[in-house]
């Protein structure tokens, strides 16, 4: 083979080996640019503190008055007046019920306020914390059975005032006398009587929630 086909030869073999090389650089190019704009996309957070409410089975009661008639205070004093209520909830989406109030003759112009007040929490862990938490701001309290889930009374430790608290489920119900001077042992006595009555009337009223 002369020089000159030699030349030839090398040449045309440089010139694909070049080729070559630049079709290399553009794979690789392209793959990188491709590469490059892939992305990943995460989940959206979960919110864990919506998996956690508990429902309850009580709708938040209303107009409760409708419910009460005070009867069972009869034993203990004469009703006087007329009832009266509204509803409550400063905060609907967490808690809100309903509140009822009833004047009372002890004798005289001496009175008694007897007012029950239901509310209904949309948690059921939100309703037993605070019904922990109330318990401890009242005097003496003592624990009540046989009234729903928890229940309690107590005498308020800086005045003549005694109640009872229960607690159904998602629903807490309070049951106050507050009077215009001490009551007597007697009174006491048949006030807590008269509210244990009353909130074991009540409750089944007030639910719960029937499925459809």
């Amino acid at each position: 083979m002369s020089g000159k086909s030699r030349s030839k030869v090398w040449a045309v073999i440089g010139g694909s080996l070049v080729v070559v090389g630049l079709l290399i650089r553009l794979a690789i190019a392209f793959g990188g640019s491709h590469q490059s704009t892939t992305t990943t996309v995460s989940p959206p957070p979960t919110d864990d503190g919506a998996m956690t409410v508990k429902p309850g089975d009580y709708s938040p009661p209303r107009y409760i008055c409708e419910h009460l008639d005070f009867k069972e205070f009869a034993s203990v004093f004469q009703l006087q007046g007329v009832r009266d209520g509204y509803n409550t909830g400063l905060e609907p989406e967490v808690v809100s019920g309903s509140m009822c109030k009833q004047p009372m003759s002890r004798g005289g112009t001496n009175l008694v306020n007897v007012t029950v007040h239901c509310s209904a929490w949309r948690d059921v862990d939100k309703a037993i914390d605070e019904f922990g938490g109330l318990e401890a701001l009242d005097g003496s309290p003592e624990a009540v059975t046989g009234l729903g889930d928890q229940a309690f009374r107590y005498r308020a430790p800086n005045g003549p005032t005694v109640g009872m608290k229960v607690r159904a489920g998602n629903l807490g119900c309070e049951v106050e006398a507050e009077p215009g001077a001490p009551l007597t042992d007697a009174e006491i006595d048949g006030s807590f009587t008269a509210m244990t009555q009353l909130l074991q009337t009540l409750i089944p009223k007030l639910g719960p929630v029937k499925a459809p």
